[in-house]
């Protein structure tokens, strides 16, 4: 009877022990996505003012507690390439990349049909591609970024930035036709996506498309008008900044040498809103001028261009042309002097110092 008593009063404590135990679970699972939250938190706002190394600590707390939760985990990848980036020691760059490859990596287990991974590991993969110092790795790596890439294309095909970085790769490894075809589906998708209208004309050009490439220069500068707010002077949707990567004056040269002064002029014009410090804006707009025959607008566009770099010898010898052409000999005579000062073996501006001089002593000027 005792040893049944024993056994009962035995079996009610393992009942309570085991009770306790899930309770105890339940509790633990119940608090720990709050806990997790709050390690994030303190995360987010460390990542937020630039603290990267304070918030990767969090983000490792946070990350014990709720490794399934990819918002966390992207938060984390942005402190590592943030802190890759910041580092100057070569080891430590590619440390944190790996670090970032590996939650990358971890993610698509997680959730193997996510573009934006595949897309992001890519930037991984291209940034160990330029740090490694072994040829054979440094290839892999690149490939490696590549097939990211068409993952992440294959798999939101209606996208137009994974198709315009994929579009970007196979243009850096020299597949044209490919990146072409790309640049022109992500322009489908998104009439204003600048960059790819802007690497077309640039393809267009080293094809010799003259025509093409103006054509897509010239939608540039409609996304450039359209997209551009004049209350806060910004830009939105894809036009960076607007004249991505100085269309404006590529467009004043394509004119300019096709002998379209007007549309030359309005390009070099608008060039000069973003870059009034530019020498060469103020010469090739006072050439644009000249070959207009405004040459009072060319005098002064060329008189900018040397006031901002007086070593720009040539442009004393367009200011001597302009002179001589609305009669002022003197100024023409100077000028040229000047010039053929340090380019003594152009013959043409000699012979022509030379005219102007004899027209000079001949009227007694």
């Amino acid at each position: 009877m005792k040893e049944s008593k024993r056994l009962a009063k035995d079996t009610r404590l393992i009942i309570v022990f085991f009770v306790a135990m899930i309770v105890s679970f339940s509790l633990w699972q119940f608090i720990r996505p709050w806990i997790a939250e709050y390690y994030y938190r303190n995360g987010y706002v460390a990542n937020t003012y630039n603290k990267f190394k304070e918030s990767a600590v969090y983000l490792d707390k946070t990350l014990k507690l709720a490794p399934w939760e990819t918002y966390y985990l992207i938060t984390q990848v942005k402190n590592y390439e943030s802190l890759s980036q910041m580092t100057s020691d070569i080891k430590e760059k590619v440390r944190y990349l790996k670090m970032a490859k590996d939650l990358y990596d971890y993610m698509l287990k997680i959730n193997p049909t996510n573009p934006w991974y595949y897309n992001g590991l890519a930037s991984i993969y291209l940034g160990l591609s330029n740090y490694s110092e072994d040829q054979v790795e440094r290839k892999q790596y690149y490939e490696d970024a590549g097939k990211a890439y068409e993952q992440a294309a294959k798999i939101d095909y209606l996208n137009p930035l994974f198709q315009m970085s994929l579009a970007y790769y196979y243009h850096r490894i020299g597949r044209v036709s490919e990146a072409y075809a790309l640049y022109q589906k992500c322009v489908e998708l998104d009439d204003w996506f600048v960059e790819a209208y802007y690497n077309m004309a640039e393809m267009d050009l080293s094809a010799g498309n003259i025509d093409k490439a103006i054509e897509n220069f010239e939608k540039i500068a409609t996304a450039d008008v359209q997209c551009y707010a004049p209350s806060n002077k910004t830009y939105k949707n894809w036009v960076k900044g607007g004249n991505y990567k100085h269309y404006r004056e590529k467009l004043g040269e394509i004119y300019l040498s096709q002998n379209k002064f007007d549309l030359a002029i309005k390009y070099f014009e608008w060039a000069l809103e973003n870059n009034k410090e530019d020498p060469k804006l103020w010469r090739s707009l006072g050439v644009s001028y000249h070959q207009a025959r405004q040459l009072e607008r060319a005098i002064y566009a060329y008189k900018q261009a040397i006031s901002i770099d007086p070593e720009l010898y040539d442009i004393y010898k367009y200011l001597g042309y302009v002179y001589y052409n609305v009669g002022l000999l003197n100024g023409s005579v100077e000028n040229l002097k000047k010039y053929l000062k340090v380019t003594p073996s152009d013959k043409k501006a000699q012979n022509d110092l030379s005219k102007i001089q004899s027209i000079l002593n001949s009227s007694g000027r």
